[in-house]
């Protein structure tokens, strides 16, 4: 009897439960929309009532990356059709800094490249029209070299033992003493050399599984490169020890220093630009000459504004402004090792030392038994 009692009491409570429910449906409704009558909805107001159309606007000329000649003077056709509005206002920018520009549009613009860089160059054009949001167009366009590299011969002033053995991947000079990093897996070392005698002074051999390529002088520090394993070494210039590593993403070939950044290639035709305390990539430079881009960059030196660089496999070394990567002078130093000190093991030109206090420029190869001191001389 009283179980019976309990469930009837449940029953009666759902059905007053479910008949208040109904009641007050119909009244928040009602409620909801007399709200909606009275104002806005606060949440609806902050979405767009119509999206805007896409424009059908294109880029007619030129097409994305094409070439130019630094200096000229690049038209870019622009169309829109029917839909797109009065044009109330127009902005470029050059790799993300507003540039000067002629013309309008509708029609075409008119960009003159000089002052520019070398190499691949984006720009955007930011329209703004009367009836609607702004539009962003980019391109990118190549710039070549608008000068042919002066051509250089050379004179040998003097010559100096080299240690047949070292496989030479980077060289500096630095207050009387040559400094090298040397390559191939299990013979990678750093040294300390005696410009006149070649006497290896001090060397350091690195582990078996790295291979030593470029070497710099930065801050009284030596800053050596490997090859693929993607790691540098910081060392004290005076004792060798290990001050710390560095990190980069590419491969590493060649490493020199223009007194605030540290300046690395890895075979391509780009020159990373690199903050010393982080080795993070602070600028590129990419490096061009009147046909087009250089490939193959390899060891570096700087030298009063310009990048001295090997070409590697090549008897050449390039002049490259340090500001705009354009390529100013090429010297062939094709024969400078005589033919009597030709030997199996003998390799490519590779390493390029100056001495900025005595104005002298060292150049040798690797396992090659003589170091130069050479005059670049105009043809």
């Amino acid at each position: 009897m009283i179980i019976n009692q309990i469930i009837m009491q449940k029953i009666i409570q759902n059905i007053i439960l479910v008949s208040f429910v109904i009641l007050i449906i119909p009244a928040s409704c009602g409620q909801t929309e007399r709200e909606k009558e009275s104002g806005p909805d606060p949440v609806a107001s902050h979405r767009p009532s119509v999206l805007p159309e896409p424009r059908s606007g294109s880029i007619v000329t030129p097409g994305d990356g094409d070439t130019f000649i630094l200096g000229e003077e690049i038209t870019i056709d622009l169309q829109f059709d029917e839909t797109s509005g009065e044009v109330e206002e127009v902005n470029m920018t050059v790799d993300g800094v507003d540039t000067m520009f002629s013309g309008s549009l509708p029609g075409t613009l008119v960009w003159n490249s000089a002052g520019q860089p070398v190499g691949s160059r984006h720009l955007r054009i930011i329209i703004d029209f009367e009836d609607g949001p702004k539009e962003t167009y980019s391109l990118r366009v190549i710039l070549k070299s608008d000068i042919t590299p002066r051509r250089y011969t050379y004179r040998a002033v003097n010559s100096y033992p080299h240690d047949i053995r070292a496989f030479t991947q980077g060289l500096v000079y630095h207050q009387g003493y040559l400094y090298e990093s040397t390559g191939r897996y299990g013979r990678s070392t750093l040294r300390k050399v005696d410009l006149e005698t070649g006497d290896v002074l001090r060397s350091l051999n690195l582990d078996r599984d790295l291979f030593g390529e470029g070497l710099c002088v930065h801050d009284d520090k030596l800053y050596q490169l490997t090859w693929q394993s993607q790691v540098g070494f910081i060392y004290d210039i005076e004792s060798f020890s290990r001050l710390g590593r560095v990190y980069y993403e590419t491969e590493g070939w060649g490493l020199t220093s223009d007194g605030t950044n540290l300046l690395k290639s890895d075979g391509s035709h780009y020159i990373y630009v690199l903050d010393p305390r982080y080795f993070a990539e602070v600028d590129r430079i990419e490096v061009y000459d009147h046909n087009g881009r250089v490939e193959n960059i390899n060891e570096l030196e700087f030298i009063d504004g310009i990048i001295y660089a090997n070409v590697f496999d090549t008897d050449n070394i390039i002049m490259i402004e340090r500001e705009t990567g354009r390529v100013t002078g090429l010297a062939d130093l094709t024969g400078l090792l005589d033919q009597r000190y030709h030997h199996p093991d003998l390799d490519v030109l590779n390493g390029i030392a100056y001495d900025h206090e005595n104005d002298r420029l060292f150049v040798t190869g690797k396992n090659w038994p003589r170091l130069f001191e050479i005059d670049l001389i105009p043809e």
